[in-house]
């Protein structure tokens, strides 16, 4: 029986607009929709603070991806390849598969090389196999 996994994807930006953040994450959520995963939700921080609109408060950046482990390597490639594309946006990744088995990694463009993410998303990959 395969448990799934649940991936937290955490996108920073040091010197970014929250606008740009929210298109960035809403960009990466809509290429991850594309492939065969359960869901993507955001990060509810809970009710919005008294006198504003609304009944949750999400988390700027973050979101939950649940999906069979064996979609795990596709997913990492299109992180890999997101990445490459936004240079300059440290990600956060922590994946949780069942209750016991957790990695989590950081990349940051600006203080680590491609072939360092790529050790990294592999490290990563074995772990939540085991």
């Amino acid at each position: 029986m395969n448990e799934n996994a649940e991936l937290l994807i955490l996108v920073s930006l040091v010197d970014g607009e929250e606008t740009e953040l929210q298109d960035l994450t809403r960009q990466l959520r809509s290429e991850i929709e594309q492939l065969h995963i359960d869901s993507v939700d955001n990060v509810s921080l809970g009710e919005k603070p008294g006198g504003t609109k609304g009944a949750d408060w999400a988390a700027i950046g973050e979101m939950v991806v649940t999906l069979s482990p064996v979609v795990i390597p596709p997913l990492f490639d299109l992180l890999k390849s997101w990445i490459n594309r936004q240079p300059s946006t440290p990600v956060k990744i922590k994946v949780k598969v069942g209750k016991n088995r957790t990695a989590q990694i950081e990349y940051d463009p600006t203080k680590t090389s491609a072939k360092e993410l790529e050790s990294l998303m592999k490290t990563l990959g074995r772990s939540v196999k085991k």
